[in-house]
C-alpha cells in the first residue's frame, strides 16, 4: 500500500474533522447568543424618541432597535393600516419627520430570524391635545406623571384624565401623577381639554418586576461575552496546535515516495564459530533535513 497516500489521506480527514468543528463550535455560540438574547427581548421594547406614544402632525419621531445588541441584526418594523413592513428600509433606527396621520400604528423590533420584540403603538392626531406618558411599559411600584398637553401652548389648563372611557379625574394642572403604579392601572387613557378638544387613547402597561428586562438592553453583560469569546480563541488556537503537529507529522514520517525505495543490502553471511554464526541488522532511518530526504543505514550487529 503506497503509505504517503495513506498519510495525506489521514491529514485531510483530520484536516476536515478541525475545521467542521470550528464551524460547529461558532454556530453553537451564535445559537446560545442568540436564544438567550431572544429570551429576554420578550419583555424588551423599541426605544421612542421623544418618550411618549402620541404626536402631533409635522413633529419628528425616531424609533430605534439599536440597543437590541447580538449577533444578529435587528430592524424596526411597523403594521399600519393593516400593513406589516419594515421602517426605514430595515434599519436598526428610523426617523419619520414630518409625522402624519397615516403614520400611527404598531412598531417593533425584529432580527432575520424572526424573533420579536414587544409592540408599541404610535398614534399621530391632526388634533390639537395628546397625552403624554412614558412610551415603554412602566415598572410596578413606580410613580406615573400624565401629561395633557395642548399644541404650541405651555399654559396651565384644565384638563379631564379618563381609563377605559370612564372619567377618572380632574387636573388644574394639566397632569396627574398615578402613584406606586401596580397592574390594575392598566389600561387605555385618553384626556381632554375643554375648548381645545380630545387626545387619543393609548394604553399603560404595568410590568411586574420579574419582567422589567427592557430597562437593561437585551444583551449579554461585558464578561460574559469576553469569556465565550476567550472560550472560542482557546479551543481554535488549540484545534489550529493540533493541525500543525499533524501537519509537521506528515513531513516527518509520511516522506516516502510514491515509487519503491529500494536499498541493496550488503552480504548479511559472514562465518563464524561452530556455536553460531554473526548477522548483521540493518536499521532503516528515515529524516527529512533541509527538503532533503536522506536514507541512513545504521548496522547494528550481535552474535546469535
Amino acid at each position: 500500500m503506497d503509505v504517503t497516500a495513506l498519510c495525506i489521506r489521514l491529514y485531510e480527514q483530520l484536516s476536515s474533522f478541525v475545521f467542521t468543528v470550528m464551524d460547529v463550535l461558532v454556530l453553537l455560540v451564535a445559537r446560545v447568543d442568540h436564544s438567550c438574547f431572544a429570551h429576554k427581548a420578550d419583555a424588551a421594547f423599541p426605544r421612542i424618541s421623544p418618550d411618549r406614544l402620541q404626536f402631533f402632525e409635522y413633529e419628528s419621531v425616531t424609533v430605534s432597535c439599536e440597543e437590541f445588541s447580538s449577533l444578529t441584526e435587528w430592524r424596526v418594523m411597523t403594521k399600519v393600516n393593516k400593513t406589516i413592513s419594515p421602517s426605514c428600509d430595515s434599519s436598526p433606527s428610523c426617523t419619520i419627520e414630518p409625522t402624519f396621520e397615516r403614520h400611527s400604528g404598531e412598531y417593533w423590533c425584529e432580527d432575520a430570524e424572526g424573533q420579536t420584540s414587544g409592540v408599541l403603538n404610535i398614534s399621530v392626531t391632526a388634533g390639537s391635545v395628546i397625552l403624554d406618558f412614558p412610551a415603554r411599559p412602566v415598572i410596578e411600584g413606580s410613580d406615573v406623571i400624565l401629561h395633557c398637553r395642548k399644541e404650541e401652548s405651555q399654559s396651565k389648563h384644565i384638563a379631564d384624565f379618563y381609563k377605559d372611557d370612564s372619567h377618572l379625574m380632574t387636573s388644574y394642572e394639566n397632569n396627574i401623577i398615578i402613584q406606586n403604579v401596580s397592574k390594575s392601572d392598566e389600561g387605555l387613557y385618553k384626556c381632554r381639554i375643554s375648548g381645545a378638544g380630545e387626545s387619543p387613547e393609548s394604553r399603560l402597561t404595568v410590568l411586574t418586576q420579574s419582567k422589567s428586562a427592557y430597562e437593561e438592553p437585551p444583551s449579554h453583560s461585558v464578561s460574559s461575552n469576553l469569556f465565550s469569546l476567550l472560550w472560542i480563541f482557546g479551543l481554535v488556537a488549540l484545534l489550529l496546535w493540533i493541525m500543525g503537529q499533524l501537519h509537521d507529522s506528515k513531513h516527518r514520517v509520511c516522506i516516502f515516495k510514491s515509487e519503491q525505495l529500494t536499498v541493496k543490502p550488503p552480504d548479511l553471511s559472514v562465518p563464524t564459530s561452530e556455536t553460531g554464526y554473526k548477522k548483521t541488522v540493518i536499521n532503516y532511518v528515515v529524516n527529512k533535513q533541509h527538503d532533503a530526504q536522506h536514507i541512513d543505514l545504521s548496522l547494528c550487529k550481535w552474535t546469535v
